[in-house]
């Protein structure tokens, strides 16, 4: 048995191991529930071994008992182990083998991990990233293609406003001279005016009803409303 090391001021143990014959572990000073607890901080036990020998007011800080308690931790444990391997081999062997088949499965399960790993690095690589890439490209070209059908619409409303527009001055023009005319017997250009007039007037309402967008141009509804009290006119 190892001489047990000082341990004034050092943590105590709170539980002890249990060995194959259910009898307590010959070592009483290592606190085994704390090094198998799953909230094990090395950083927080090391602080507690340092404070347990060293105060603030020290002005030197002697690391020899906390490094002793450790050690001799330690050396109590690889005999535990030591003795508990030797006692239970037979125990142990098939628990060995079944260990050594499961390490063959994960070696197994990490080479096809691997491959689908790789296979997804190559998809990523050769789909995804260009289709982050080309995706805001898309949208970018999305919204001018929809800007561009916009304008070609107003352009060709444009152009039906002026073609009516043209009419109803050639009707306020005729006007004057209508009764001249039908008196000479000519026909009655004002009727075919009219006619077109009219015609005119549907054709951009079609046009305004296949481009409801129009309506969101300003000038466009501007216009709109000037042809409607022309036509009430």
């Amino acid at each position: 048995m190892t001489s047990q090391p000082a341990t004034s001021g050092l943590p105590p143990a709170t539980s002890f191991p249990q060995t194959s014959d259910n009898h307590p572990a010959e070592d009483e000073y290592i606190d085994y529930a704390l090094f198998t607890s799953p909230d094990f901080s090395p950083i927080a036990f090391c602080n507690s071994l340092v404070l347990a020998t060293t105060t603030a007011a020290d002005t030197e800080i002697d690391l020899a008992p906390a490094e002793q308690r450790v050690m001799f931790d330690l050396e109590e444990v690889e005999k535990l182990l030591h003795k508990e391997t030797t006692q239970n081999h037979a125990t142990l062997l098939p628990h060995a083998a079944k260990i050594n088949q499961v390490s063959n499965i994960l070696a197994t399960t990490q080479s096809s991990l691997s491959s689908v790993t790789t296979s997804f690095q190559r998809l990523e690589n050769e789909v995804l990233k260009p289709y982050n890439v080309a995706l805001p490209i898309y949208s970018a070209l999305t919204k001018l293609h929809a800007t561009a059908n916009l304008l070609r619409a107003v352009t060709w409303f444009m152009y039906l406003v002026r073609q009516f527009q043209g009419i109803q001055t050639q009707l306020a023009q005729l006007k004057p001279a209508t009764s001249a005319a039908a008196a000479e017997g000519r026909p009655n250009d004002a009727a075919r005016l009219s006619v077109r007039a009219a015609r005119s007037f549907a054709e951009i309402s079609r046009h305004l009803g296949n481009f409801p967008r129009l309506r969101s141009v300003r000038v466009v509804t501007d216009i709109e409303n000037g042809i409607v009290n022309v036509n009430r006119k």
